[in-house]
């Protein structure tokens, strides 16, 4: 009767390898360990195994038929115990998660199918809403923010830096004259976003000069950063949108970045992409899982996308 998987894998070990010493190694083992092993499974199964001389070790007849039936067993035993241990490690349950609907959509969305193949017991529940959702009312377990929060006990982890560029169509520019300083902008039909709580300016600012231009003429008020994206692209005026999302307009010829000298923002000069929870969320093994794996992905697709 064999009474140690552990005798069995050593004596695989040194018949694979016709060394103690190197069987010692792969196990991790000292050689007199993987001796005694060996003398113990011997002891068990009333046969000598393995021949040893001051050159080689060999199997016996007896070894070589140990060795090619529990070779199978030992290597389908291990198989299983990774497997089970993988499915202790999976992970269960809903997150929720609060993004804006154009980075939902172009961002987010392509991710999730990859998080679920990998953890197929894990449910997403992603609220794309260009509301500026209150993060401290807790209704989410995760937010994606364009800045940082003020005066909030939550932790804000930096996804990837992001500018603002300001653009307009060369359809609008035929018509305009491409401003050259921020004053400009007061003689232009400007596209603006509404945020829950009023932003009614954009601030400029180059070196040590800042500029800020109140958006009470606006033409277009609106809380759907889509329609702004698509109003610029037909000509409706100049907007302020995150490089992410013109990047590839741009490069195509079909926004032109205007005032490109300026570091420009519709909030704060923090104009970086954050995951924002509660000290409590990230102590739960499924919502840190989403979160390091988001800030993982999002971290590699944006900084492809900004530096090209």
């Amino acid at each position: 009767m064999i009474r140690s998987l552990d005798s069995l894998r050593a004596f695989l070990a040194v018949a694979h390898h016709n060394s103690f010493a190197r069987a010692a190694s792969q196990l991790n083992l000292s050689s007199s360990s993987v001796s005694r092993h060996i003398a113990e499974l011997e002891k068990d199964m009333g046969v000598t195994l393995l021949t040893r001389s001051t050159r080689k070790v060999a199997m016996t007849a007896a070894g070589l038929s140990l060795f090619e039936q529990v070779s199978p067993l030992v290597a389908s035993l291990d198989d299983l115990g990774n497997n089970l241990k993988e499915k202790s490690q999976q992970v269960s349950g809903n997150v929720s998660l609060s993004a804006p609907w154009w980075f939902s959509t172009d961002f987010i969305a392509p991710l999730l199918s990859e998080l679920h193949q990998q953890h197929l017991e894990l449910t997403i529940n992603l609220d794309s809403d260009d509301q500026l959702l209150d993060p401290n009312e807790g209704k989410h377990d995760i937010y994606l923010r364009f800045g940082r929060l003020a005066d909030s006990g939550l932790i804000a982890k930096e996804v990837a830096k992001n500018d603002y560029w300001l653009v307009a169509a060369p359809k609008y520019l035929e018509k305009h004259q491409p401003p050259n300083t921020p004053q400009d902008l007061f003689n232009h039909q400007l596209l603006t976003y509404r945020f829950t709580q009023p932003h009614s300016s954009w601030l400029f600012k180059h070196q040590k000069q800042r500029h800020r231009i109140n958006l009470q003429h606006a033409w277009l008020q609106t809380n759907n950063s889509a329609a702004i994206y698509y109003c610029a692209l037909n000509g409706g005026g100049i907007a302020l949108l995150p490089e992410i999302g013109v990047a590839h307009a741009v490069s195509e010829g079909k926004l032109i970045r205007l005032l490109s000298s300026f570091s420009a923002t519709p909030n704060r000069l923090d104009n970086s992409i954050y995951l924002i929870y509660s000290k409590d969320k990230i102590r739960i093994k499924r919502i840190k899982l989403v979160i390091d794996f988001l800030t993982n992905q999002l971290r590699h697709q944006l900084n492809t996308l900004t530096n090209g």
